[in-house]
């Protein structure tokens, strides 16, 4: 459960404005107990939407519609969660393996600054994997994160290939009010193999008071409209074809969010299982972090220790690595000028 601590939420933060926060330590406090690698595996909480997607006999159109639906479907998760997850350690993993849903999923972080997760899930019908990286802005007024890294998917039957990026989310009132957040851009998943695509439109508060509603449309490799799609990006969607008057729902939020949300974190009960321990798991697996797991036991203070700890740890591994490099080149009695070799092992590690 989340315990409550009171803190100067603008002492706290009015030191990181126009900051990259990848490069900020973020006090324990304002942490949920799991790792954006985890958080990144919730993408997968409605893959039965992958399913249908990858069915034999369905059309390339209603593939569209569905993997446009599925990407939008994270943010319905996470609508009212504003905690931040755990940052990963390089070469943290997360591993799960859903038998009830048939995928397995393994999740690691390749790269620390600038922070790149890579995630890949297999299922008999479909391959599905990810890499995330984003760029942030952070002021006194709002938080916002724009995805720079895609996201694929292929069914195993016909090996079409498709893939989109996800859009810029904003988290508003950092200082004052209540926090609430929208999203903004377009996110167009595109059929590869056969040149078709399908657009979901987000409209960010700035432009619209209806700021939740989504609007999308699946076109053939011509351009053409086959398929509409409406919704809101927090409850549901629809779609009909473009011939037709008669909508049909695709997905709609199950009543499944804990009576005692905040509570938990606001996470749904296929977040909540994504730290329970289990046997045979690798020792880098998100699930042995201890100050993650201190904060999920509601010891705090020890948790912030044990976090400080292990990033320390990671900074001193950091600067010996990127020294032993720099000496291995110099070694080779190297030409490459200092600086530029010193920036190349910044980039490489």
């Amino acid at each position: 459960p989340k315990h409550d601590i009171q803190l100067s939420l603008w002492r706290t933060l009015k030191s990181f404005v126009g900051k990259d926060l990848t490069r900020v330590a973020i006090p324990v406090h304002f942490n949920e107990p799991l790792t954006f690698i985890q958080r990144l595996t919730e993408d997968l909480e409605y893959s039965e939407l992958l399913d249908k997607a990858a069915d034999e006999g369905t059309s390339s159109s209603m593939r569209l519609m569905y993997l446009a639906v599925f990407s939008a479907l994270p943010y319905a998760s996470v609508a009212k969660r504003y905690s931040k997850p755990f940052n990963p350690l390089l070469a943290e993993t997360y591993e799960l393996i859903r038998e009830d849903k048939g995928y397995a999923c393994i999740g690691e972080q390749v790269s620390h600054h600038p922070p790149i997760t890579c995630l890949h899930a297999e299922h008999e019908k479909w391959s599905f994997w990810q890499e995330y990286r984003m760029d942030s802005k952070f002021r006194p007024h709002y938080f916002k994160i724009i995805p720079t890294g895609s996201v694929h998917f292929r069914v195993r039957e016909t090996g079409e290939h498709y893939s989109w990026q996800k859009p810029a989310t904003t988290i508003h009132n950092i200082i004052l009010g209540s926090l609430w957040n929208d999203q903004e851009g377009t996110v167009t998943v595109t059929n590869h193999s056969t040149g078709e695509k399908a657009c979901l439109f987000f409209s960010p508060y700035k432009t619209s008071k209806s700021y939740t509603k989504i609007k999308g449309e699946v076109y053939d490799k011509k351009g053409n409209v086959t398929i509409q799609i409406k919704g809101d990006w927090t409850s549901h969607y629809k779609f009909k074809p473009a011939d037709s008057d008669t909508w049909t729902e695709v997905w709609s939020l199950a009543e499944q969010l804990l009576e005692d949300n905040k509570r938990y974190y606001g996470f749904s009960p296929f977040s909540l299982q994504l730290n329970e321990t289990e046997e045979n798991t690798a020792p880098t697996d998100s699930r042995h972090r201890p100050d993650q797991r201190m904060l999920e036991n509601g010891k705090v203070e020890e948790a912030a220790a044990e976090k400080l700890r292990l990033e320390e740890l990671q900074r001193g591994r950091r600067k010996t690595s990127t020294n032993a490099l720099i000496m291995g080149l110099v070694a080779l009695d190297c030409t490459v000028p200092i600086i530029k070799i010193t920036v190349f092992c910044r980039l490489l590690l």
